[in-house]
């Protein structure tokens, strides 16, 4: 799910904002072959540069977001998906987001809450919405959303400007409200908590569940 939402979540950002160049693209590896992560597409015919912490698809450049090497107000639009997670400090990555951000620019993030542990090369951490709050700070106008449980967002997203406004709320964009009114209308899924469950996925949990429970109870019967 996560990468054809963020694909549209991109795509509804550069149809209704003017983003400008460079392009920058932060943790732009290709780590997951046969999945939409490839933004280019999305911005065919103007500057875009590919960086990541290790060379591999998609990458042009080798950056470390806690030490960017672009110079101050160098970056037209700075993406940042998927990636915050992954590095050791996303505090001083969102500083180096803003320093290299140039006037009138735009800076987007995301990134998981409610998703299990995956490594590209290594995941530290998780975020809620008021913790994307806290890395825009320092932006002159910014807006947060979360899609899933509002206890229990699956994920997180954040758009940020400096020296111009927003303009737009991010849970209205035609993606992000989708794939919530999914989530809440749930068609076809029994609601367990924050998650949704088609009734094949549920059959296996709770097959696997019974099983379990009713071999502990024999195992305790016959002990007796």
């Amino acid at each position: 799910m996560a990468h054809p939402l963020l694909y549209g979540f991109v795509g509804d950002l550069a149809e209704r904002l003017e983003l400008p160049e460079p392009i920058v693209e932060f943790g732009s590896m290709q780590v997951e072959p046969g999945q939409p992560n490839d933004l280019r597409p999305l911005f065919a015919g103007r500057r875009f540069i590919g960086t990541d912490l290790r060379e591999g698809p998609g990458v042009d450049r080798v950056e470390d977001l806690r030490r960017l090497t672009f110079a101050d107000g160098e970056v037209g639009t700075a993406l940042c998906l998927d990636t915050l997670e992954h590095c050791a400090d996303p505090l001083a990555a969102c500083r180096e987001l803003h320093r290299v951000l140039a006037a009138g620019g735009v800076c987007v993030i995301s990134s998981v809450m409610l998703i299990g542990i995956h490594a590209h090369p290594s995941d530290y951490w998780r975020f809620t919405p008021e913790g994307f709050r806290l890395l825009l700070a320092a932006f002159d106008d910014s807006d947060v959303a979360a899609i899933g449980d509002p206890e229990h967002p699956f994920f997180v997203f954040g758009a940020a400007t400096k020296s111009r406004e927003l303009g737009l709320r991010l849970a209205e964009l035609p993606s992000l409200s989708a794939a919530q009114e999914r989530h809440e209308r749930a068609v076809f899924k029994v609601r367990i908590g924050p998650y949704r469950l088609t009734l094949a996925e549920l059959g296996r949990v709770l097959g696997a569940e019974v099983s379990r429970v009713l071999r502990q109870r024999a195992a305790t019967l016959l002990g007796r």
